[in-house]
């Protein structure tokens, strides 16, 4: 038996020592601003041992090493090892930063990482009182599991890059997910994340790191969200679980232990587990939330809450009469990209102006950074030699005030009148009779044919095959005018109507929970003929069922408003709605 544990023992130190050794880097969030922080995690693999650089040179940041970690374990007989450092990245100013390959020697070896690239916006400092380090802060926050003292196998935790925000804004958020590292399993792809009075974004994964907590090593997995409140007041964000399968250390066969300790060693971690099936589950947070300012509140408001910038440029320059001229818009920044409007355009006499259209280019993964480009068409009413003007209004939530870009008209040369007609082609004009010479005296006129070769036109079989078409062709259109007649009446659209509005029923019935206020939305508007408030016309309603229907009105509403939002019903809200639409459909839609 002891030979055969040595000769196991020496196979597993092969095993590691062929394994591919290899260093990655990546960043904890692909953006920030400048003074916020965020986390460089770099991982050499199959090491025992790695010596790293204590800074990193890059200018405009600051990135300083503050953690090592080490983990080697054996799992079901597979060696497994890493080392993991935490830098911490600094922006110094705003712009497009490429963090090169680190340099990494191991067992006189250079391993290269892979380069990082970081987009970091120009911001103000945020005011203590209503801030919170962002979600992508190096540091646990103070109030982070486990005790001192105590091992925690695993805990979950919501950050929140702000604890005060206004109506409207964008908050990002992480959820953490932390796993002490003397363990390991599969996690699920994302938590369950959701709640009343707000709306989020979809959840996007933050790239697997290594943090130490109270002196003991944790796997983290993360996920990055932008969560949005609908309405002012103390918003408490809900506990969100992810489901885990884990395999926690075991105890080995008795005796086991014994034979290791003859070689002078203890039994190697992780050589026998059992697997567990865990939710990990963070803390419910507090957001308290304002609405936004009324001092200073421009007109021109489009909702637009953040910190941006704004460039344009117009094209062409020179226009004939009738020729568009295309102003290009490009705000960038951070904030609430999805409810903002369009700049407002100024000093635009003279010309005539269409809706703007507008495209959003993320870059992150939350929408909270990016840049939204609107495009103007305009067409000159009058001579003119300068383009309108532009505004655009924000809320800078760091100060609470109102800031106004605004930007110059442009020169152009742009002529007034409507575009120039194209001329007819030749081959559409008609040609002017040509007149018929009528034979004269000297010429003869040859008949083909003589008065026996005569057939009367009713009996010729072109004739009759000609009247047999017509009659066919106004045969069917007799038919079809009364088909169409008959479909069109009281009886068959009263059916129709029933027919669909019990199909809309039937697909409310069976819709996921994420779609049922749009589909019962859709459902109310076909009973009632108008749109979700016109229900209230409807009489010989109860109170209850008036209730129901104003409280599925103002979900819709909050829906309507909110168009990240994901509004889901309990099973008594769903069974409730279903039965007073039921109802109208029966008593009303007829």
């Amino acid at each position: 038996m002891r030979v055969v544990i040595l000769w196991m023992g020496l196979f597993l130190a092969a095993l590691a020592g062929l394994q591919a050794q290899e260093a990655t880097a990546g960043l904890s969030s692909p953006s920030t601003s400048v003074g916020q922080p965020v986390e460089l995690v770099v991982t050499v693999r199959d090491a025992r041992s790695a010596d790293v650089p204590q800074k990193i040179d890059v200018a405009g940041l600051r990135i300083e090493l503050f953690g090592r970690a080490t983990r080697f374990e054996m799992n079901n007989f597979k060696v497994t090892s890493s080392l993991t450092y935490t830098y911490s990245v600094v922006p110094l100013n705003a712009g497009e930063f490429t963090i090169p390959p680190i340099e990494v020697q191991v067992d006189k070896k250079t391993l290269k990482t892979n380069a990082a690239r970081l987009s970091v916006m120009a911001g103000a400092a945020p005011q203590q009182s209503q801030s919170a380090p962002l979600p992508n802060a190096p540091l646990p926050r103070a109030d982070v599991p486990p005790p001192a003292g105590q091992v925690t196998p695993y805990f979950g935790d919501l950050l929140l890059s702000k604890k005060k925000a206004y109506v409207g804004e964008v908050v990002p958020a992480e959820l953490r997910y932390y796993f002490n590292s003397r363990i390991s399993g599969e996690v699920g792809d994302r938590p369950n994340f959701g709640g009343e009075g707000f709306t989020a974004q979809k959840l996007s994964h933050v790239p697997k790191r290594e943090q130490i907590v109270n002196g003991e090593n944790y796997v983290v997995f993360g996920f990055q969200t932008g969560i949005t409140p609908v309405k002012s007041g103390a918003l408490e964000i809900p506990a969100s679980s992810l489901e885990a399968r884990l395999q926690v250390p075991g105890s080995p066969p008795p005796g086991f232990a014994d034979i290791f300790q003859q070689f002078g060693g203890a039994l190697p971690p992780g050589m026998f587990t059992s697997t567990r099936d865990v939710s990990i589950q963070t803390k419910p947070v507090t957001l308290e939330v304002v609405p936004v300012p009324k001092e200073g509140k421009p007109e021109n408001f489009s909702g637009a809450i953040g910190k941006f910038k704004m460039e344009a440029s117009v094209s062409p320059k020179k226009a004939a009469p009738g020729d568009p001229v295309t102003i290009k818009v490009l705000v960038t920044g951070q904030g609430n990209f999805d409810a903002m409007g369009a700049p407002e355009l100024t000093e635009d006499e003279g010309w005539r102006s269409y809706p703007p259209t507008d495209k959003f280019e993320p870059a992150d993964a939350i929408h909270f950074t990016g840049t939204k480009v609107f495009e103007f068409v305009l067409i000159a009413k009058k001579d003119r030699a300068q383009t309108p003007g532009l505004k655009f209004t924000y809320l800078d939530p760091a100060t609470g005030k109102y800031e106004s870009l605004i930007q110059a008209p442009f020169d152009v040369e742009a002529k007034a009148g409507e575009a120039r007609p194209e001329a007819s082609p030749v081959g559409n004009v008609t040609p002017s009779p040509t007149p018929r010479a009528e034979p004269s005296a000297s010429q003869s006129v040859v008949h083909v044919g003589g008065n026996s070769s005569w057939v009367p036109l009713f009996k010729e079989p072109f004739f009759i095959l000609v009247n047999l078409a017509v009659a066919t062709v106004w045969g069917l259109v007799l038919i079809y005018v009364i088909a169409r007649k008959f479909s069109e009446s009281k009886f068959m659209l009263r059916r129709a109507n029933s027919r669909r509005l019990t199909r809309l029923i039937a697909d409310l019935e069976n819709c996921e929970d994420s779609s049922f206020y749009d589909q019962a939305a859709g459902c109310l508007i076909s009973v009632v003929g108008g749109d979700v408030e016109s229900w209230d016309g409807i009489s010989g309603l109860m109170d209850p069922d008036r209730q129901i229907l104003s409280s599925l009105t103002e979900r819709i509403s909050e829906s309507k408003y909110s168009p990240n939002a994901v509004l889901k019903p309990t099973t008594e809200e769903r069974g409730r709605v279903m039965q007073v639409l039921k109802l109208l459909v029966s008593q009303y839609a007829k």
